[in-house]
């Protein structure tokens, strides 16, 4: 916000402050001086800032033939109306004995205060060993803003 005040500040002096002396009448020798004003209304706005949560994660997994199945919940208890995105790393061991990972990303959304549940299936492909599921980069962004406040941040200063 300093950073913004003092830019106002410097735009004000600038814009506001154009003075330019001429000499009327050279061969006299009088100087009038010619005063010039403008002034300008500068409206600067911004989008809204997102209010993050804490959103806690919790998968389980199951290798069943080709297909990794996926169930989990994500909860958060910093706000009701939420949603966000995460990564599920899938990692297995191929036939050849080699770890590879698979990884894709997620979103999830929720309307109240309710656990979100959510079920997924990847395939990892024939004659390979399920190793781990994780939940990585979780993000949790609330639907509403905090109405204590909301209106001063929008304020501006009147003329």
């Amino acid at each position: 916000m300093n950073n913004l005040r003092r830019f106002l500040f410097i735009a004000a002096v600038v814009f506001n402050c154009l003075c330019v002396d001429a000499t009327a009448d050279p061969a006299a020798g009088r100087q009038e001086s010619m005063h010039a004003e403008k002034k300008f209304t500068l409206k600067l706005e911004t989008t809204r800032h997102k209010q993050y949560c804490q959103a806690k994660i919790q998968v389980e997994y199951v290798q069943r033939n080709t297909m990794a199945s996926i169930s989990g919940t994500i909860e958060n208890r910093d706000c009701g109306a939420s949603g966000g995105n995460y990564t599920l790393s899938v990692r297995f061991r191929d036939e050849h004995g080699e770890l590879q990972t698979i990884e894709r990303e997620e979103q999830w959304q929720r309307e109240n205060d309710e656990t979100y549940a959510f079920e997924k299936e990847y395939s990892i492909g024939e004659n390979v060993d399920l190793v781990r599921v994780r939940a990585r980069k979780v993000v949790c962004v609330c639907a509403e803003m905090a109405a204590a406040g909301e209106d001063e941040a929008i304020k501006g200063e009147d003329e």
